[in-house]
């Protein structure tokens, strides 16, 4: 089952936020994972909608500590930009199945 997390970021930053993949309460082993986030406004817009964002490996998603289970998400500036929320998941894919890891809110407040 997927762990809920909500975030809350200030309006232009320059933002990220840390996560621990897990599993049973024990960190996921991402060593030979691939790792993905998707940005949407709310959870009833597909994954490939021109309002949703792809974040993949090296390009917004970057994983810290493979053993641990440790990715960094970097939010672009197009869902900063401006007081919002949108609906986020962090998805794994592992041994041909892709999951969703970590699913929740990302509320974006005014400065």
């Amino acid at each position: 089952m997927p762990d809920a997390i909500n975030v809350t970021l200030t309006e232009d930053d320059d933002d990220m936020a840390t996560f621990i993949i897990t599993t049973g309460g024990v960190p996921l082993g991402l060593g030979s994972a691939v790792v993905f986030a998707i940005i949407k406004p709310t959870q009833h817009v597909e994954d490939d909608a021109s309002t949703a964002h792809l974040l993949e490996e090296g390009d917004g998603v970057t994983i810290l500590d493979a053993d641990e289970g440790t990715v960094r998400v970097d939010f672009p500036e197009a869902v900063t930009g401006s007081p919002s929320l949108w609906f986020y998941k962090i998805r794994v894919t592992a041994a041909s199945k892709t999951r969703t890891a970590i699913w929740g809110w990302l509320t974006i407040s005014d400065a």
